[in-house]
């Protein structure tokens, strides 16, 4: 059994005009309602069948007391034609809100990246103050001005501070040197490795023969970096491994040697040297905040320490086979053109034909030109290419 409209009808009406005088309309607003709302409850009371008046309008409603009673009206299936529509328009505004809306408009283009959100910035920082200054001198409107003066406030400090984390990082020429050697080709910015620096203790100057660090009396309290120059590490007055330029000094106490405990072997230079010194815990509470950094430093340090112990085992190598040459043996020219110089002898001693003799004459200042050229033949074959050393061990 279905509903029949001639029944809904006057209910609708009904609430609508109850609706109506609640909110204060009258008949001066447009709408005479007084005799449909008699007809409709005479009919009622009639027991006759319902016959709604029609719902007539007199005068056209005005803007601000129909906008939710059109809706309503609607519902009840009472049909309203004449929708309130901007007839006339104001004049077009000050060019402060023209220029404003148009920076705005530039900033909803800005692209990905820092760069875009510097132009983010900017560009909203230029409107809002197009609008700050049209609340200002045009609008008067100081509210206007106000907040407008704060977004452009807001942005202004993006900008500086986006500015300055874009602003060119530069280092002296040897510490540019350690950045393109070591840290940018695993892709360190120069923001993160100003980081690093910012943790050194000092860049200091080590003389010929000088001893740098001695076993079991320096403490392990930094991380040591070679600029130029090299270093020698010996163990119980025994030569170990040489450290050459950008190879740390102190990898191998990295992992797992804390700052109070001693080294176990000493440095001594060779030659002048420069070395870099970073404060040991200072370095490790930087770099545990960015794990990148961590990984980075974790990777730089390992390969060091492999290429050390690469080295030692190639010092015992040549060790072995110098100190097996009895008198008279003969020694091969590491150089390229060994056919056109003459063969090395190595005297026959119980330590002569060592490394750590020849490093130690070098120290002492000693040793005839044969023995300084067979060290640094030996020291470039050990340090930069251990392959060289084949002919000698074979």
């Amino acid at each position: 059994m279905g509903f029949n409209s001639t029944v809904l009808e006057p209910i609708v009406t009904t609430i609508a005009s109850i609706l109506l005088l609640s909110n204060n309309l009258t008949d001066e607003d447009g709408f005479n309602l007084s005799s449909s709302a008699s007809s409709t409850i005479s009919s009622t009371t009639g027991g006759t069948t319902p016959t709604p008046a029609p719902t007539t309008f007199t005068t056209e409603p005005s803007f601000p007391n129909s906008h939710g009673i059109q809706g309503i009206i609607k519902m009840g299936g009472i049909t309203y034609t004449d929708f309130p529509v901007c007839t006339s328009w104001l004049p077009i505004n000050h060019i402060y809100f023209q220029l404003a809306n148009i920076f705005l408009f530039l900033s909803y283009l800005a692209p990905n990246g820092i760069y875009g959100i510097l132009y983010l910035r900017i560009t909203l920082t230029i409107g809002c103050m197009f609008f700050s200054l049209w609340g200002w001198v045009v609008l008067c409107a100081f509210d206007t001005f106000l907040w407008n003066a704060i977004f452009v406030l807001i942005n202004l400090i993006h900008v500086i501070v986006i500015c300055y984390y874009l602003r060119p990082v530069r280092f002296t020429p040897e510490l540019e040197q350690v950045y393109k050697s070591l840290f940018q080709p695993l892709k360190v910015s120069r923001h993160q490795f100003k980081r690093v620096i910012n943790c050194m203790k000092l860049i200091r100057y080590v003389k010929f023969q000088e001893i740098y660090a001695q076993e079991k009396i320096t403490r392990v309290d930094s991380l040591s970096l070679v600029l130029s120059g090299r270093l020698v590490i010996s163990q119980n007055g025994r030569a170990l491994h040489i450290v050459s330029q950008h190879q740390f000094l102190d990898s191998p106490e990295w992992f797992g040697v804390s700052t109070d405990e001693f080294f176990q072997v000493s440095a001594t230079a060779i030659e002048d040297s420069r070395v870099l010194i970073w404060h040991r815990d200072k370095l490790k509470l930087t770099i545990m905040g960015d794990q990148f950094l961590q990984a980075v430093f974790d990777h730089i340090l390992g390969r060091d320490v492999v290429k050390k112990l690469m080295q030692i085992a190639e010092f015992r190598r040549v060790n072995e086979s110098l100190s097996g040459m009895g008198n008279g043996h003969c020694v091969a020219n590491l150089s390229d053109d060994s056919e056109s110089k003459p063969l090395l002898v190595v005297k026959k001693g119980e330590e002569s034909g060592s490394i750590t003799a020849i490093i130690n004459r070098q120290l002492q200042g000693g040793g005839d030109d044969e023995e300084s050229l067979l060290e640094h033949q030996l020291e470039a074959a050990v340090v930069e290419s251990p392959q060289v050393l084949a002919p000698l061990t074979s």
